[in-house]
């Protein structure tokens, strides 16, 4: 599973980058066109909002992956020892409930708006497709959590915070 995982992580890294890359692009075309035609790009805004909201969600999965989302420092100095592995199961454990929870309240919301066929009007987009990155984020991040249930890992001491 760990192997999948990693897979998996280089697959989002790459999305996240070409969603950033794509949403530059977005705003340096508006930007350009109002200095150039004195007239935005009128889906470029929004497109660009809706590009950063999944590049952000997909950030958390990549944080969490390498062990540095929803975690107490402090923690991690107060239980050593034997008693750090227990910790670290016990915190991931109910990071899991918590991740499996909001995966299955997002899944909800996500067919509340389609069927109330949502759409947004400036991009002309069903909001339950933009949507979709929010149940996906919560589960790719449960799945983590509950591989580190039983594989713990601790927090890098040299991550830049």
């Amino acid at each position: 599973m760990g192997k999948i995982l990693d897979k998996l992580f280089k697959i989002e890294r790459f999305v996240a980058s070409v969603l950033i890359f794509i949403l530059t692009v977005f705003v340096v075309m508006d930007v350009a066109s109002r200095e150039i035609y004195q007239t935005g790009i009128p889906w470029a805004q929004k497109g660009a909002v809706y590009l950063m909201i999944w590049a952000g969600f997909i950030g958390a999965i990549l944080v969490t992956h390498k062990v540095e989302h929803l975690r107490p420092e402090i923690a991690d100095k107060i239980w050593t020892g034997s008693l750090k592995k227990f910790y670290l199961r016990f915190h991931n454990l109910l990071v899991f409930i918590f991740t499996s929870a909001m995966t299955y309240y997002s899944i909800l919301y996500v067919l509340e708006s389609k069927e109330f066929a949502d759409r947004n009007v400036i991009i002309d987009v069903a909001m339950w497709v933009l949507q979709l990155i929010i149940p996906y984020a919560f589960a790719s991040m449960s799945l983590r959590y509950l591989y580190f249930i039983f594989f713990p890992r601790e927090k890098d001491p040299g991550a830049v915070h």
